[in-house]
């Protein structure tokens, strides 16, 4: 059964403590917190967007509920104390993430956190280790490079480092694009009512349409193909919010090994995907 948010909210910052991380009183997440529990812990109840404090709830609707997904993934892990040191950056970073627009290490580590928590839940064996994470698929052993981009005009120069970071580590690799805030700098809310697969088509259109530009750059041989990520809350009819996740695999494999290598790899990682809306 699924927590509620007060309750994931609750979890997160348990999970701080037990890896003995203190979250600082002016931290993102603990502000977050405040947005959706009282002091005791319970639910603030249904925050209504003329609450002062509704914008920073969606915040903690995305933050808790990705790394609710983390640490449900490692909570078997007897390896813990390998964790420390990204749970360290991710607790840095400004509530909304527009105001990052520079240094954002905070959320570039918790997205590294997301790629592993996928890779864990499709039994792909994910290590912390460069170019940001590997995994291993039916035997074989992948670099996965994690690129979250602020800006779309910058996404040629992210593949570019991606790139130099699976050549360096000599693996098959992926780069995986966090994309969130470049496709709405300003974070603006995003309401819809539309059908789901009629956005996911647009989506998926703007997608190639961004990247069509600058495959002709991607030309390192390790690198096996690109995946393209969004996770957004969105507004639908009835006045609730969700968190839609969308993603986008892109081949950039040029003979027929490297391309059944990519097929195999991102089959394996989307089965690992969190369903965000119910």
């Amino acid at each position: 059964m699924q927590r509620s948010l007060s309750e994931t909210a609750n979890y997160v910052l348990l999970q701080f403590n037990c890896f003995e991380i203190k979250v600082p009183n002016n931290s993102r997440l603990l502000l977050e917190y405040k947005s959706v529990c009282n002091d005791n812990g319970s639910s603030r109840g249904f925050i209504q967007e003329d609450d002062p404090n509704f914008d920073i709830a969606l915040e903690a609707q995305r933050d808790f509920r990705q790394l609710e997904f983390f640490f449900d993934q490692i909570d078997n892990d007897v390896q813990k104390t390998n964790y420390g040191s990204i749970l360290k950056q991710i607790i840095k970073d400004s509530v909304f993430p527009q105001d990052d627009k520079l240094d954002s290490s905070g959320r570039n580590a918790q997205a590294e956190a997301f790629v592993f928590a996928v890779c864990r839940n499709s039994g792909m064996n994910p290590l912390f280790e460069e170019p940001d994470v590997t995994c291993q698929v039916k035997g074989k052993k992948y670099g996965i490079a994690v690129k979250r981009i602020k800006n779309l005009s910058k996404i040629k120069t992210r593949l570019v480092e991606g790139e130099s970071q699976i050549h360096k580590v000599g693996l098959p690799g992926i780069i995986f694009v966090e994309l969130t805030i470049a496709v709405n700098p300003q974070n603006f809310k995003i309401v819809t009512n539309e059908n789901e697969q009629k956005v996911r088509d647009w989506w998926t259109a703007k997608m190639r349409q961004t990247t069509n530009r600058v495959l002709k750059d991607v030309h390192n041989e390790e690198v096996r193909g690109i995946l393209l990520h969004e996770c957004c809350p969105i507004r639908f009819p009835d006045g609730q919010y969700f968190l839609r996740g969308m993603t986008y695999g892109i081949l950039t494999a040029k003979n027929e090994e490297q391309k059944n290598e990519w097929k195999q790899f991102k089959d394996t990682f989307v089965k690992g995907l969190p369903n965000l809306i119910p």
